[in-house]
């Protein structure tokens, strides 16, 4: 898998394709294997695709700091201007603007990459899509707390078998066996880098929400009908305050919408992306 210095940050990532640039961006705990059935559908769609481990997760660096949207943000400014070694040695990625696709936190980083460098965005496809500045409920951050606690008192793998995998956000993908095991293999293999003391700026407050009005690409929202409250109220808001967002919903899904609900998502996704075209 090739790999590159990406703000000082080894970072691993797949480029496959032709076309249009789309950037897949995981969610937290997962890496880029969570696209495996969206980048070879996007590919014979006529579309470059790129796909990436965001510090600390897969097999791209695990830095002891750096763990905010300002920083995943500038990593994948710094990606797309990048030495593509499969490619002739002097040939950058040579993407100067691309598709953007987030799933949950990655949802979160694509809003902050499209706030930073509104240059490099031809559109966003925000997925069941975290809000930094969003105020979650007090069962959501309990949760999170909860993580935290266990991955320093336990260590990651046994927290997250034992707490992150008991969330909510799993329950698409428990009742069905072989997706349940794709995901499970993913997120056990995080190493939570990011939830060590110091790992972040402890009074970190990022405030996309505040700021989506300036969001200029064209953006589709996509939620699962069966996520939880607030990220289904976060689709709504997005929807509400992205300047022509439209909103889809998926019925019988939870937050995984990409492993769920494959082709439906797919088709979904390459019909926008293919109206969105530059």
């Amino acid at each position: 898998m090739p790999h590159t210095d990406a703000n000082g940050v080894v970072t691993f990532y797949e480029d496959a394709g032709a076309g249009a640039g789309v950037v897949l961006i995981h969610g937290y705990g997962a890496d880029l294997r969570l696209w495996n059935e969206q980048a070879p559908a996007l590919v014979d769609a006529g579309f470059r695709v790129i796909r990436y481990d965001v510090r600390g997760h897969g097999r791209s660096l695990m830095p002891p700091d750096g763990y905010t949207y300002e920083n995943y943000s500038a990593d994948l400014n710094d990606l797309l201007d990048c030495v593509n070694i499969t490619r002739p040695a002097t040939e950058s990625l040579g993407i100067g603007a691309a598709h953007l696709v987030g799933l949950s936190m990655g949802g979160g980083i694509a809003l902050q990459f499209a706030l930073d460098f509104p240059e490099r965005v031809l559109s966003l496809t925000l997925v069941d899509s975290a809000l930094p500045g969003f105020s979650y409920s007090e069962e959501t951050s309990g949760r999170i707390q909860a993580l935290v606690d266990a991955v320093r008192a336990d260590g990651p793998r046994s927290a997250l078998e034992n707490v992150w995998l008991k969330h909510p956000f799993f329950d698409g993908v428990r009742g069905t066996p072989e997706q349940f095991e794709q995901v499970r293999e993913i997120v056990l293999s995080f190493q939570a880098p990011d939830m060590r003391d110091g790992a972040r700026p402890p009074d970190y407050r990022p405030d996309i929400a505040a700021r989506l009005s300036e969001a200029a690409a064209p953006a589709l929202v996509i939620v699962g009908e069966n996520d939880i409250p607030d990220f289904r109220l976060i689709a709504d808001v997005l929807a509400e305050n992205i300047p022509g967002a439209r909103l889809v919903v998926i019925p019988d899904c939870w937050h995984l919408p990409p492993v769920e609900k494959p082709h439906e998502f797919n088709r979904l996704l390459i019909d926008f992306l293919r109206n969105s075209r530059a």
